[in-house]
């Protein structure tokens, strides 16, 4: 135990959540590569850490469940007194940048040994697909204090600024991965609308992005880290095998130049409900 604009929500108006799904083990997919996540994955516009914390009731204590390798967590700790930042995965948080106001526990979403009624509020980041429905929302409103902020942020696939490379991604994306994606992907493609809130929902900001000036191997690094590879690897195939050499023949100075990589960011976020 731990001792330390509105607008109607969209799960009313997209096809229905089967309500807490058989899990797909993503603590063994990312704890594969974890070393990979912790550096290749993007972190989050600071924008939005300040304005989730402005709207929470107080600062004292944040959860940010699903937390990974804590790409979040430290960007929360900017705001908030305490961050409780919890993970599945006990490899993801072995890569966890240690912070003198984060504090990183392995649990589970729907078990996080929180005490009753003891968060501003509660974050996560690019996770919740694995893991929404009746019991993690049971567990938000028991760890929520009065007027707490959930908000559930991640990005859609990201963009380049060659056609031919986006032409490239594309294509591995939807066609070459399909087989290889966990059917909790939707839910990040649908910007997680469908899923149930535990709330009542706040419009979206709809106009922050994720920028990352990158070469050919940083964004090798990045492809990685995704959940489709990881499994088909596990299966003994390696679906970037094949594409690394197409992705530099179209690369300017063959994979030397930097060039934007951008993401749109997404999410959901309101009051939880009591």
């Amino acid at each position: 135990m731990w001792r330390r604009r509105r607008r109607r929500s969209a799960a009313a108006c997209v096809r229905p959540w089967m309500t807490d799904p058989a899990p797909q083990r993503p603590d063994l997919l990312f704890g594969a590569v974890s070393r990979d996540y912790a550096i290749h994955r993007p972190s989050y516009p600071d924008h939005f850490f300040e304005a989730f914390a402005s709207r929470c009731p107080a600062r004292e204590r944040v959860w940010d469940c699903g937390c990974g390798s804590g790409q979040a967590s430290i960007a929360l700790a900017q705001h908030f007194d305490q961050v409780v930042a919890t993970d599945a995965s006990a490899a993801q948080l072995q890569q966890a940048q240690p912070h003198a106001r984060v504090t990183y526990a392995e649990a589970a979403a729907q078990a996080s040994g929180l005490e009753p009624k003891s968060v501003d509020g509660v974050l996560v980041a690019m996770a919740v697909h694995w893991f929404a429905g009746d019991a993690f929302n049971a567990e938000v409103r028991r760890v929520a204090r009065a007027g707490a902020v959930m908000a559930w942020i991640g990005y859609r696939p990201f963009q380049l600024p060659l056609p031919a490379l986006q032409t490239l991604i594309d294509h591995f994306y939807g066609s070459e991965l399909a087989p290889w994606w966990p059917p909790q992907r939707r839910w990040v493609d649908q910007s997680y609308a469908g899923l149930p809130f535990p709330g009542e929902e706040w419009a979206f900001p709809d106009d922050l992005w994720i920028e990352r000036q990158w070469t050919l191997n940083d964004l090798l690094g990045y492809l990685s880290t995704w959940s489709a590879v990881e499994q088909a690897r596990r299966h003994g195939s390696d679906p970037l095998a094949t594409l690394v050499e197409p992705l530099r023949e179209a690369w300017p100075k063959r994979g030397e130049q930097r060039l934007l990589v951008r993401w749109p960011f997404m999410g959901r976020w309101g009051v939880i409900s009591p």
